[in-house]
């Protein structure tokens, strides 16, 4: 069985702060759990950071901007190989956790072949938060969880890559039937979010919990990644989907008309934590009106110089499926106006070529 080990920091016993708060992180190492951790420290929680292995609790803590804060004993590292093993969070359930947050997610980028998307989509997502809950469900002094999920789990997966749909989708949507068989890897991924909402739900009716559960919903994630250390990196996930046109690649599979900033998502994750402001179990969908053909109207405007060099593309193509995701209750609950597509595509875009010069000087 895969247990945790606590590798730097100090003891969570040992650690004294203006807080008790503390937070575990699961997924730490991703886009998204990473960009969260920082948010989190810059608010003042110490943070466990479940990671894989002892090499990503060193890229992070060899981050700029965790290095920045020098967060010291705020941050504690705890190594979970496989999340989805039995027990895989019993030591977690030994700590004075009070909250976590869930962000741990397959990368489905390479995964393409169909007989693997059980194995290694569906069942990850689905049990990693069955065991997150069933950890919580042990340790009494857990007052919040907050599930990342995405906006594949209520908007069913045609209307959101294939079809047109003038359906409005809310975060009071309801669950849709995955289809199956599943024709992407993609489409795995959204059945995998819907059914672990579902489980969700479940587990709240069995078990009536002495905590609560918000579920975040983000739409296409952009922005920079501090973990990326060469401009490959960035070719994952959401980024991925907006450099692929702007690198000159004709892209023919569709992508959403959503996106969201990673500082709002992570700015939201965070908020979700104040129990007095977020009194119950609720769900929440992140997106922010994105218009796809402005992406190359940032180039023209900020980079022709490295369109010049090769770096950039105004020649790529990314056809582009209309859905209409109502995000109004999710900005006015937590008192924000999410960052608009041309900032998400600027942010991306000039870490992109900055990675690109300093791999040109080598």
């Amino acid at each position: 069985m895969a247990q945790g080990k606590v590798l730097v920091g100090h003891p969570i016993s040992s650690i004294t702060l203006d807080t008790d708060s503390f937070l575990q992180i699961t997924g730490a190492s991703g886009f998204i759990g990473f960009r969260t951790l920082v948010s989190a420290l810059g608010a003042g929680y110490p943070v466990l950071a479940a990671v894989p292995s002892k090499e990503k609790a060193d890229l992070i803590r060899s981050a700029p901007s965790v290095k920045h804060m020098n967060p010291g004993p705020k941050l504690t590292f705890v190594t979970i190989p496989d999340i989805v093993a039995d027990n895989a969070l019993a030591d977690i359930v030994k700590t004075d956790i009070e909250y976590i947050i869930h962000a741990a997610s397959p990368n489905i980028d390479h995964i393409t072949a169909s007989n693997q998307f059980d194995a290694q989509i569906i069942h990850p997502v689905v049990k990693s938060t069955s065991n997150i809950l069933s950890a919580a469900l042990k340790n009494p002094h857990v007052k919040r969880v907050v599930m990342t999920s995405s906006e594949g789990a209520l908007i069913p997966y045609m209307e959101l890559y294939q079809l047109a749909s003038f359906n409005t989708f809310t975060d009071a949507s309801p669950i849709p039937t995955p289809m199956t068989p599943y024709p992407t890897a993609m489409a795995a991924l959204c059945a995998a979010q819907s059914q672990a909402l579902t489980a969700t739900n479940s587990f709240l009716a069995k078990n009536k919990p002495h905590f609560t559960v918000v579920t975040l919903m983000p739409s296409i994630t952009l922005g920079r990644n501090d973990l990326a250390s060469t401009s490959k990196d960035l070719l994952e996930g959401g980024n991925l989907q907006a450099l692929r046109h702007l690198r000159g690649d004709k892209v023919s599979s569709n992508v959403p008309s959503t996106t969201v900033h990673i500082e709002d998502v992570a700015k939201v994750h965070v908020a979700s934590l104040d129990t007095q402001k977020i009194e119950k179990t609720q769900n929440f969908m992140l997106n922010s009106d994105s218009l796809w053909y402005e992406a190359k109207d940032v180039v023209k405007k900020h980079y022709m110089d490295d369109v010049k060099k090769g770096w950039l593309s105004l020649e790529g193509e990314q056809p582009v499926n209309a859905v209409h995701l109502d995000s109004t209750r999710t900005q006015k609950v937590f008192g924000t106006k999410f960052i608009g597509f041309e900032k998400q595509i600027n942010d991306l875009v000039g870490q992109y070529v900055e990675l690109k010069a300093k791999e040109a000087k080598k």
